[in-house]
């Protein structure tokens, strides 16, 4: 009977080469009705090779080379099951082929094959949203990494070697292992990113994105056009930490890398060039965030009248826009290109920048209060695509963690000491094998520990890039005037402008609903820095145009969110429409009374403003003609919001009759009595919106009695 090694090289090379086709090429063609048509088939070489391999199991026809490539395909099978969504299959699979490699794991044949299965055991459970299993199998990969370099150095074999014939370009071959090596553990760093993700981190998150990307800059081993995508989607965390110093140089950095693949393009494929032309639009989206959020920074830091503020300062409205009474939101709609779950794991090394894209998307995002019905329903599709909201903890509470766990060992392994010397039973040779089995855990937690604290350092190292061409565009510090918010203003309007070049309303719906947003955004910031009352409404009238155009043309049944949206930010600018009306009116002085011109005015903008308040409200009746006895959870603040309002724009109409002024404050209170009785049905909203329920609960009291005055006066 012929040697193993003679069956790879007579047949099977060529079907594991051919089965390597279909699952890495192929497979990219299927057809949707059959997705995993070209995986099947690969799957059943690599199981006809390995039967045929197992007949060789006597150790007088196997070499040493046998049990790795055994191992190998016990490995592809577990990424082959998990692809197809066979995730039970493909770990027993994976799990195999650590058993097989459980010796082998420290040698140079062995490591890189249980690299991956430790890597694919991480992906996997970290698609089934168990971040601390996945993280316990990474953890393994990086001290992997570490140990070997620093035992055995060099590089190891890498898996795809036992699928082909060996090669005599040994100078190539150790390249390219080395090359791997290091590729394999910037794979790790990013699921490391992933799984601290879903733990809700999302500055340990970003220190790993960081260091990745930092990675594929050093080795030039990146593709430019996602490279691109992913620093500017990175940028956006910084900005919501008000860091605005390295959002602003990753987002040149973007700019930057970007050129290259514009240069590299020119001729492309059509299918290409709408990929690039895409790619533009994204930057040029998260420029129009950074926009916004430094224009939202500087007026918060005029409100508060504060000398100080520190960059990474966090506030509530890190991407949207949301006064605390009126809701209303514009800008949490993260700009990220679509890119692939760490759960598809299967040709994980191309897969790698395409899945950082959504990871960078996630950190974009901050921790709003639920006021607005596009929190409400961001917060439903949290479980999917979580925006690493919540309470970020820092960088050194990271690391104090871990100096924590060093503590607590230190004291352990004397305690465990002390009683080793406190028993003569014990001999001496089990002492010092306690001993060192202590000094060697303690050296893996310090060495742990000092990776994260360098890891937090790299957080705020700038890439080693010269972007300064870029930089100089925008400034990264606040904004003291409206000549300089507007400085900022135009280059949103142009970076709006290029976006819509490629968003186009016809054929991407949503993204162009949300540039508009973003649009109507940046005039209500801009307002702020504006002293003339009449130009502030001015820009506010702009917004009513640009949203009510957009939402004349959306179907409600198809784009119910979105449509909700706009009907709560059009009722919020009228309010503040009228509210400027009013403050004209008032700074005119007592002495002059306001004109039928300028009642009929400030009538129409209060009817305007319930009217899409309303509709709103409407929505949530869910098609019956009442409201529910409860919103749903996620509902339950803006409802509600939106209600109280309403009865508060009542309260606003300028009526003459006494009978108008009347029925105008009994809609006030009942408005105000809604709000009251909810709470009071459902005690859970009570904390959603406590200084509201308590303005309504007192004007509930107060308002029968203004009634009863106004009817009394109306008598004399």
């Amino acid at each position: 009977m012929a040697s193993f090694q003679e069956y790879l090289q007579d047949e099977g090379y060529e079907k594991l080469k051919e089965a390597r086709k279909y699952v890495e090429e192929l497979s990219l063609d299927d057809p949707d009705d059959e997705p995993y048509r070209s995986l099947y088939k690969g799957r059943e070489i690599y199981k006809d090779v390995r039967r045929t391999l197992k007949r060789y199991q006597d150790k007088r026809q196997v070499g040493e080379e046998y049990p790795f490539i055994l191992a190998v395909l016990e490995l592809k099978l577990g990424e082959n099951y998990v692809s197809t969504d066979e995730k039970s299959a493909g770990e027993e699979h994976l799990q195999k082929a650590l058993e097989k490699m459980e010796d082998y794991k420290l040698t140079k044949k062995g490591m890189g094959i249980y690299q991956d299965a430790v890597n694919q055991m991480g992906i996997l459970f970290t698609g089934r949203q168990k971040p601390e299993e996945a993280l316990n199998y990474f953890r393994q990969s990086e001290q992997l990494y570490v140990d070997y370099k620093n035992l055995l150095g060099g590089a190891p074999c890498m898996v795809n070697e036992y699928l082909s014939p060996p090669t005599d370009d040994l100078d190539q071959l150790e390249f390219d292992r080395a090359k791997s090596l290091e590729s394999t553990y910037t794979h790790t760093l990013f699921y490391f990113a992933q799984v601290y993700q879903q733990l809700g981190k999302a500055d340990v998150s970003a220190q790993y994105i960081h260091h990745t990307l930092q990675r594929q800059l050093d080795s030039h081993d990146l593709d430019p056009l996602d490279w691109s995508l992913h620093a500017a989607t990175l940028s956006q965390y910084y900005m919501t930490e008000r860091n605005f110093n390295m959002s602003r140089h990753c987002l040149a950095s973007a700019e930057v890398i970007f050129q290259q693949v514009e240069a590299n393009n020119v001729n492309c494929p059509d299918e290409m060039k709408e990929k690039v032309n895409q790619a533009k639009a994204d930057i040029q989206r998260c420029w129009v965030k950074y926009g916004l959020g430094l224009l939202e920074y500087s007026r918060e830091k005029l409100l508060r009248g504060d000398s100080e503020i520190t960059e990474t300062e966090t506030t509530d409205e890190v991407n949207t826009s949301t006064d605390n009474t009126t809701g209303s939101a514009q800008s949490e709609r993260s700009v990220t290109p679509k890119s692939q779950s760490a759960s598809d794991s299967h040709n994980q090394d191309n897969n790698l920048d395409e899945s950082l894209s959504e990871e960078n998307a996630s950190i974009a995002a901050g921790d709003d209060k639920v006021n607005d019905p596009e929190d409400t329903e961001t917060e439903k599709n949290d479980t999917d695509n979580q925006s690493v909201k919540g309470d970020k903890p820092s960088d050194s509470n990271e690391v104090n963690d871990q100096s924590d766990k060093v503590t607590e060992n230190d004291r352990e392994a004397g305690n465990v000491e002390n009683e080793i010397q406190g028993n003569d039973n014990i001999n001496k040779g089990d002492e010092v094998v306690a001993e060192d089995e202590d000094d060697e855990e303690k050296k893996k937690l310090e060495a742990e520990k000092q990776r994260n604290i360098e890891r937090a350092k790299q957080i705020n190292e700038r890439f080693n890039l010269e972007v300064t061409h870029h930089e100089e565009k925008i400034s990264d510090k606040h904004l003291a005037n409206f000549e300089e918010a507007r400085v900022i203003f135009l280059l949103i309007k142009k970076w709006i402008e290029d976006a819509k070049q490629f968003y186009k309303f016809d054929m991407h719906c949503t993204d162009y609903v949300s540039i508009v947003q973003d649009q109507s955004l940046s005039f209500k910031f801009l307002s702020f820095f504006e002293l003339d009352l009449e130009r502030q409404c001015k820009m506010h009238k702009r917004r009513v145009d640009m949203l009510t155009e957009i939402l004349k043309e959306l179907s409600l049944q198809h784009y119910l969110l979105i449509c909700r949206q706009l009907m709560f930010e059009i009722a919020d600018t009228y309010s503040t429409m009228m509210d400027l009306k009013l403050a004209i009116l008032e700074s005119s002085g007592e002495a002059v009374r306001p004109t039928p011109h300028h009642v009929k005015k400030m009538n129409i903008l209060i009817s305007e403003s319930i009217k899409y308040y309303q509709e709103y409200l409407n929505t949530l009746k869910g098609g019956k003609p009442v409201y529910p006895n409860e919103f749903p959870e996620n509902d339950v603040r803006p409802g509600l919001i939106a209600m109280f309002c309403i009865g508060r724009l009542f309260s606003k109409f300028l009526a003459g009759e006494v009978q108008t002024r009347l029925l105008n404050i009994k809609k006030s209170k009942d408005c105000y009595q809604f709000v009251v009785d909810y709470c009071k049905r459902n005690p859970s909203a009570v904390a959603l919106i406590p200084s509201e329920l308590e303005i309504c609960q007192e004007m509930v009291q107060l308002l029968p009695a203004k009634m009863e005055r106004i009817r009394i006066q109306s008598e004399m």
